[in-house]
């Protein structure tokens, strides 16, 4: 099998352009997400579309995004990510300019969808390019922050730009800036953007990707469809779900089987990764699919301009865009686990606090809850992102980006198709009881549920009635409509419960330890091995360079006991040939470049510190891998007897909580021991001394200095006798004698010698019945007094007859 070449990781020349092109992508991504939420009651009239017709204008962008992450993701990671944000520029002005054309709803739909697929090759592209581009934890993390707020500005000027549109022209313009800032950045990034890839041997994985498509859509698509007046007893609906569910199950085979999946299933192993993306899928449907019923209401019920509802939206999404540069900055400081259970709080309290809203309420009774929604998204959304992709290995950056923002998409296209549900039918089944309450006659009851079962809630401006029964009947399908946005908001807000438990359980409070610079005397050539070996894999690359470089291997080396003295660290091949050695710098940082990507043991030792080993997995960009040794101690100690004398010559033994030994040694004329380099821990000292009874202690070994045990060993009683027999008093081997104390229990059994003698010793004083067995027996009462020697004879004899 030929070997495939890593070549060394190139540092991005201008990183900070990376970053804007990369935003500039999130934005234009996310604008339409924006525009399109609050001008769904415009494009209702404009198209004559039903509210089911409306979910599919939001999740024919979403579905598509949400499908092909993943692909998108592998096609940057094999022919550059460069590439990848390109065809996302290119399929995301054709799909603007598809849906601006539209003159039927079809067509807004196939435009959208040509969007969403461009939005998903930037949503993978971009993150991947600022991971490539910033390999230390810190840096990422703000940059990140920057990706975020994009995202969020995105959404926050989409209403607005339309707002401004719609009050001067028809909704289909409003798809002509996302055309527009595409184009652009599109023709500065092929100039300027930096390209990078990840040489790993991987292919497309296509029956992956063709399970994943189906299972997102059936599942997408019988969602909408189930929610909608038929209901989910629906053939087609079934069959969807159905689908979804072989789907899915299709797609775990393949990637478990596939050499080259598209979502390595083992990522999800990582704890903190799966949290991630537990927690922004829940967190997206919560976002989208609230904003998909808001603008409804605002729309619908409360009959706002587009403008009018932008700036209700900017109050949520401008607060999250000052919110996301200032959790960048705490990123360094604060655990993300932290960040994001206060911005779970605050989204889900402020999705409570909307279930408070009233078909009159206005722009000062919304400020406040959709202030603390946007400050919420504000401190979830940079977090999550940055633990996805700094919980796995840095090469795998691009997998990890790829697969949460699938996720991300999944949770935001069931969001407006679960919630859309939710509001049909919640409202549906209250309106009856709000017609009943306005007074209406029955048959003008019937007509109004009719229409809205027809044409959805933008029916309510063409019911057909009266002017004195038209009032009426909107105030009941207004209230109608915010019973349902509670039940919405309600589920919402137990969504954001059921992530803040994620958080806890998955994701965890510790902070992640950043990738610091390592000073150039830290670094280290690989010796002639790596090179001999490198030169046996790759003959053809070792005689054009014989002196090849690889992946780099760099971190720290950090003990418990403080800094470490001259530490070393060795990479070694998995048959155990030496490949690379560093010694580290004064800081503990240390570099070692490997021959090519690929598993290694990595050792670390220092001075008066226990060794480590490590498995490491290199790819082709830097893998930051911290070491932590354990200090060594000393342990000391005396043993003495119950007057405080030494006793010498006694055997210690240290054991550890498995009950291995770990040092053996005799106590010295002054009754003190004392064993060097023990790690800290917890560990027994059992002694044992001739005379003396045995005894054991615990002793903790800690960080703070030696550590030390005082003994004291009770004095044993020995117990001698022999066994005798007959008139002529003859010794009597073999007997068995056995030794009862005064509760009647064996304390020990002892065997006669040759000479007919036996002995017990390290006996505690007090009362004993010595029983000898073999002749008819004999009970002799005995009573030991103390310290010292005892002497019993046993005379056995047979009765005579």
């Amino acid at each position: 099998m030929s070997a495939i070449s890593t070549p060394h990781h190139r540092a991005v020349a201008r990183p900070a352009l990376t970053t804007v092109l990369a935003c500039l992508g999130m934005f234009a991504a996310y604008v339409p997400i924006g525009s399109v939420s609050v001008s769904l009651s415009r494009i209702q009239q404009g198209l004559g579309a039903s509210t089911s017709d409306l979910q599919w204008v939001s999740d024919a962008f979403i579905l598509p995004m949400a499908a092909l992450i993943l692909t998108f993701g592998l096609i940057g990671d094999l022919y550059g990510r460069k590439k990848a944000y390109l065809a996302g520029m290119l399929l995301f002005a054709a799909g603007s300019v598809t849906s601006l054309t539209a003159h039927s709803v079809e067509q807004v739909w196939a435009g959208q969808a040509i969007a969403g697929a461009g939005a998903a090759a930037l949503a993978s592209s971009t993150l991947a390019l600022i991971s490539h581009a910033y390999p230390d934890f810190r840096a990422r993390a703000k940059a990140i922050a920057a990706w975020a707020a994009s995202l969020s500005i995105g959404m926050a000027l989409g209403p607005l730009i339309s707002g401004v549109i719609l009050e001067h022209t028809t909704w289909r313009w409003i798809f002509l800036p996302a055309a527009v800032i595409t184009a652009v950045t599109g023709l500065v990034a092929v100039r300027m953007l930096e390209d990078s890839r990840s040489a790993h041997g991987r292919a497309i994985d296509v029956p992956g990707q063709i399970a994943a498509i189906i299972f997102i859509v059936g599942l997408i698509y019988g969602v909408i469809e189930g929610g909608g007046a038929d209901g989910w007893g629906q053939t087609n609906v079934v069959v969807a779900f159905a689908a979804a569910a072989l789907g899915l199950i299709a797609f775990v085979i393949a990637e478990l089987r596939s050499p080259s999946p598209m979502l390595s299933l083992k990522l999800f192993a990582v704890r903190p990764f799966t949290g991630a993306g537990v927690v922004n899928a829940i967190v997206m449907f919560g976002m989208i699919g609230s904003v998909f019923t808001l603008s409804l209401f605002f729309g619908s019920v409360q009959q706002l301009s587009v403008l009018d509802i932008a700036w209700r939206m900017l109050v949520f999404n401008g607060v999250s865009i000052i919110a996301g540069p200032i959790v960048g900055r705490l990123m360094g400081k604060i655990a993300p686990g932290v960040l994001l259970c206060v911005g779970l709080l605050g989204t889900g309290g402020a999705m409570l606090w909307l279930t408070g809203l009233e078909t009159d309420s206005g722009f000062g009774a919304m400020a406040g809850p959709l202030a603390l929604f946007g400050l919420g998204m504000g401190f979830v959304m940079t977090p999550i992102s940055a633990v996805a992709v700094g919980s796995v290995p840095h090469h795998l950056a691009g997998m990890a980006g790829a697969g949460n923002n699938t996720l991300r998409q999944l949770g935001g296209a069931l969001g407006p198709a679960v919630l859309g549900a939710v509001l049909t039918s919640r409202l549906t089944s209250a309106l009856p009881g709000h017609l009943a309450d306005s007074g209406l006659p029955v048959a003008e009851q019937q007509q109004v549920s009719e229409a809205l079962a027809q044409g959805g809630v933008g029916a309510a401006g063409h019911l057909g009635l009266s002017p004195e029964a038209t009032g009426p009947a909107l105030g009941a399908i207004g209230a109608s409509f915010t019973d349902a946005v509670h039940v919405c908001m309600t589920i919402g807000a137990i969504g954001m419960l059921v992530a803040l438990i994620a958080t806890a359980t998955l994701i965890g409070f510790r902070r992640p330890q950043p990738a610091r610079p390592t000073p150039a005397s830290a670094q280290a050539t690989p010796p002639a091995s790596a090179a001999a070996e490198t030169h046996e894999t790759h003959p053809a690359q070792a005689q054009e360079a014989p002196v090849r470089t690889g992946p780099v291997l760099h971190g720290h080396i950090h003990s418990s006991t403080g800094a470490t003295r001259s530490s070393t660290v060795t990479l070694i091949s998995l048959t155990g040939r030496q490949l690379s050695r560093a010694v580290a710098g004064s800081d503990g940082g240390y570099e070692l470049t490997a021959p090519d990507a690929g598993t290694y043991v990595l050792i670390a030792a220092a001075e008066g510190h226990q060794p480590q080993a490590a498995t490491v997995t290199v790819g082709d960009e830097p893998l930051a891998y911290d070491i932590l040794l354990a200090g060594t101690r000393g342990l000391s100690g005396g043993i003495s007897d119950t007057d405080g004398l030494p006793v010498a010559a006694a055997t210690v033994i240290v054991t550890d909580v498995r009950g291995e030994v770990l040092a053996t040694g005799q106590t010295g004329r002054d009754g003190e021991f004392t064993f060097g380099d023990l790690p800290a821990g917890e560990f027994t000292v059992a002694v044992n001394a001739e005379g003396h009874r045995p005894a054991a202690a615990p002793v903790t070994v800690g960080d703070g200095g030696p550590g030390r045990v005082e003994i004291a060993l009770v004095a044993g009683t020995l117990l001698r006798g022999a066994v005798r027999s007959g008139a002529d008093q003859r010794l009597l081997s073999d007997a068995r004698v056995t030794l009862v104390d005064a509760a009647g229990n064996v304390a020990a059994t002892a065997t006669t010698d040759a000479d007919g003698v036996y002995a017990f010793t390290d006996l505690d004083s007090g009362e004993y019945s010595v029983i000898a067995s073999g002749y008819p027996p004999l009970a002799t009462p005995l009573r030991v007094t103390g310290p010292g020697t005892e002497a019993l004879d046993i005379e056995l004899s047979h009765p005579v007859p």
